[in-house]
């Protein structure tokens, strides 16, 4: 039985540090309160009570209160799951941000075209039997820009298993038919994430599109992701107040705009001021994201769980320093008990999609999933003693057990090179990277996913009709 590898994340922040922290951060809301930028919103929190000045809403200090007392006693019904005695299975997601894709022919950085993200669904999906989750895997800006997401979601659906996940909300406008889509899928969009506009605004796109389907949502979680030393004190435990102070604020003022139930997160991000960019993937970005943790999970009323498995790297082809960063992630997250990563296949942050780097991106993984298994232990001294002493005679490469376990004690790259100098040299000296590419050309002759003809008949439907309707309005 392996004998699996977990460790405990270190605690960053103390119980005083959080303590700190929230004091900080609610001295922050009541002297700076929050820009809200909708004049509806800012009226529906003025009947709530909340003091308005000019663009700026004030919460009091006893709602403040009310806010995280209600979130703490929430988190602390709310049983973690105990984590279970089976093989760890580490899953990669891709996400649909990206606006270009490398391709592996020419090894260039192109935008996408309709066809081009036909072609990477098409792909992604195709790796599903490797442990890879998405459909869309970007968005094509040749197509009008409130028909994007619309165009994204429709491709995804028709030429991925995994078509039907959740919606991304970015227009007012389109959201409303992507919603039809999804229901005429079978999983319906009922959760809104509304991000606040840092520092200390709510406004924008994903608040305008709460505003445009609330009546059709089941509940709406207010979240941001501010970086240190761009939108945000370049000091991490300040930093930390200022994100509290936003979301605390955004989410009693999004409270009184909405009778939806209204959960709330902080995230805070490294950010370079040389290329004004943010560096997720970077050692801060660990360290920032689990110090975020720690603060969300105390606000909840409860011990930091495992955490959030990220793939990141400001790397814009497959590379070295793509593979480094990328290694560290998996490597930290796996051994503190992340068993999803997201961003598969992404590079220069979250703007490029490259086919290629998903396959090493499995190949990464598969190296980590083994290692933390652990190693085989058994306590059969008779066995040990018999398999000796069988090898010593006829040679351990000879026995029947070796043969028939070596596959399961080791794990056997479909990427990485195994074989010695002088093999390698005599087999053409091949490179990892065109290896990749292969595998890439061979997975995507293989795609052979479906939508059934009634739910792609629907989704064309929705999709024409708003073709029609947003073209004309």
């Amino acid at each position: 039985m392996p004998r699996k590898l977990l460790f405990e994340p270190p605690r960053l922040l103390s119980e005083d540090q959080l303590g700190r922290i929230h004091e900080a951060a609610v001295r922050i809301l009541l002297s700076q309160g929050l820009r809200v930028r909708s004049p509806e919103a800012r009226q529906a929190a003025a009947r709530a009570g909340l003091r308005v000045e000019g663009e700026r809403v004030f919460p009091d200090a006893a709602t403040i209160e009310q806010l995280v007392s209600g979130t703490r006693a929430e988190g602390q019904g709310r049983a973690r799951p105990e984590p279970g005695e089976e093989e760890p299975h580490l899953v990669i997601t891709v996400p649909n941000y990206q606006e270009f894709v490398h391709d592996p022919e020419t090894d260039d950085v192109v935008p996408y075209t309709a066809e081009r993200l036909i072609e990477a669904t098409k792909f992604v999906d195709a790796m599903s039997d490797w442990g890879v989750i998405g459909a869309a895997p970007g968005i094509a800006p040749e197509i009008p820009a409130d028909l994007q997401q619309l165009h994204q979601y429709w491709v995804g659906a028709r030429f991925s298993r995994h078509g039907s996940r959740p919606v991304d909300a970015r227009s007012p406008r389109a959201l409303p038919y992507a919603m039809d889509m999804a229901e005429a899928l079978g999983h319906p969009y009922r959760y809104h994430a509304v991000y606040v506009v840092s520092p200390l605004s709510l406004g924008g796109a994903s608040f305008e599109c709460l505003r445009a389907v609330e009546g059709r949502l089941a509940g709406v979680h207010v979240s941001n992701m501010s970086s240190v030393g761009g939108t945000a004190p370049v000091h991490l435990p300040a930093a930390l107040a200022l994100g509290a102070a936003e979301v605390m604020g955004a989410a009693i003022v999004v409270a009184a705009v909405s009778p939806l139930p209204v959960g709330w997160s902080i995230r805070v991000c490294p950010f370079d001021p040389r290329t004004m960019a943010m560096t997720l993937g970077s050692p801060e970005d660990l360290l920032f994201q689990r110090a975020s943790d720690e603060l969300n999970a105390w606000y909840h009323g409860q011990e930091p769980g495992p955490p959030a498995g990220l793939l990141h790297t400001q790397a814009k082809v497959p590379d070295a320093q793509a593979a480094g960063e990328r290694m560290c992630q998996f490597t930290f997250g796996a051994l503190f008990g992340a068993r999803h990563f997201g961003g598969g296949g992404t590079l220069s942050l979250d703007e490029v999609f490259s086919p290629e780097q998903l396959v090493i991106d499995c190949e990464l993984r598969d190296y980590v999933q083994h290692f933390i298994r652990g190693p085989e232990l058994d306590s059969d001294v008779e066995a040990w003693v018999a398999e000796a002493s069988e090898g010593l005679e006829h040679g351990f490469l000879a026995l029947e057990r070796a043969a028939a376990e070596y596959r399961r004690i080791y794990w056997l790259p479909r990427l990485f090179e195994r074989r010695a100098f002088g093999a390698w040299q005599q087999s053409g000296k091949p490179r990892l990277r065109e290896r990749a590419k292969e595998m890439v050309r061979e997975r995507l002759r293989q795609h052979s996913y479906q939508l059934d003809r009634e739910a792609a008949r629907e989704l064309d439907r929705i999709y024409a009709r708003a073709q029609q309707d947003l073209a004309s309005a």
